[in-house]
């Protein structure tokens, strides 16, 4: 048995959800009993969501995303109503935007995961040394804004040891102040390799798959010979557009063309 998503249903103000059978009625009156808000679109969904109605709730979820609300929460919820729905294709996509915008969030991850692991492709990540492994995993938990801030604090603080170099005139006190330097200058390296990594990652053009089955193709073309075939849920990066069809390519190194709308961008 797959086990359920974990939902939040307090995403942006506490709800108390209705048994199903008052759920119905509530979603029928509440756009005549009040405005649609965010807020309260967000509740309608999981209102929706926890009557069952799932397709009611992915559609609520979408018109607070609509509104322009960029909320980890609102993308969780929808990536778990797809879930029930069986689209775990569409479900990945929310969860892996969900988590760029709250990458310490441990719920997403789970969720991500369990979404992972019903798909039919799992194409193995490359060996990584354990420490480069330990350091990857950090860094993708980690926000970006601390690390950014990290980083210039660190940075000025190299250039403050630098520029007071010379007004020290104690042979010591250079000696700290320049083992100082070279401390704090390794540091403010590697805070901004990190945050070059991070932003990387977030810029990366990737996209999973959608329908059940997709073949991959040599070329942008029907006519073209199918190398290999990925099913729903597979994560692909982008590569090249022509027309109607996109370039991808797994981590194994893999690439082909597939029809651009059997993906849909993370």
């Amino acid at each position: 048995m797959i086990p359920a998503p974990r939902m939040r249903p307090a995403a942006f103000l506490p709800v108390a959800f209705l048994p199903a059978v008052m759920a119905g009625a509530l979603l029928a009156s509440v756009a005549t009993a009040r405005a649609a808000t965010p807020q309260s679109l967000f509740e309608d969904g999981n209102a929706a969501y926890k009557a069952g109605h799932y397709d009611q709730a992915v559609a609520a979820y979408q018109e607070v995303l609509a509104n322009g609300i960029v909320d980890p929460r609102a993308l969780y919820n929808l990536g778990n109503a797809y879930f029930k729905m069986g689209r775990i294709g569409l479900a990945i996509v929310q969860y892996e935007r969900a988590l760029r915008l709250a990458p310490s969030d441990q719920e997403i991850r789970d969720n991500l995961d369990l979404a992972r692991g019903q798909i039919h492709d799992r194409p193995p990540e490359p060996e990584l040394q354990y420490p480069i492994r330990v350091a990857r995993d950090t860094l993708e938990m980690l926000p970006s804004g601390p690390l950014d801030a990290a980083f210039l604090v660190l940075w000025f603080v190299t250039a403050g040891f630098a520029g007071a170099l010379p007004l020290v005139g104690s042979w010591d006190r250079r000696r700290v102040l320049a083992l100082a330097t070279l401390a704090a200058g390794l540091l403010a390296l590697t805070a901004g390799a990190a945050v070059a990594y991070q932003v990387r990652m977030e810029e990366a053009a990737v996209a999973i798959i959608l329908p059940d089955k997709v073949d991959v193709r040599s070329g942008p073309g029907e006519e073209n010979t199918v190398l290999f075939t990925v099913h729903e849920g597979t994560r692909m990066e982008l590569g090249n557009r022509l027309d109607t069809w996109v370039q991808v390519s797994l981590p194994t190194g893999l690439s082909g063309w597939v029809p651009a709308s059997s993906v849909e961008k993370v």
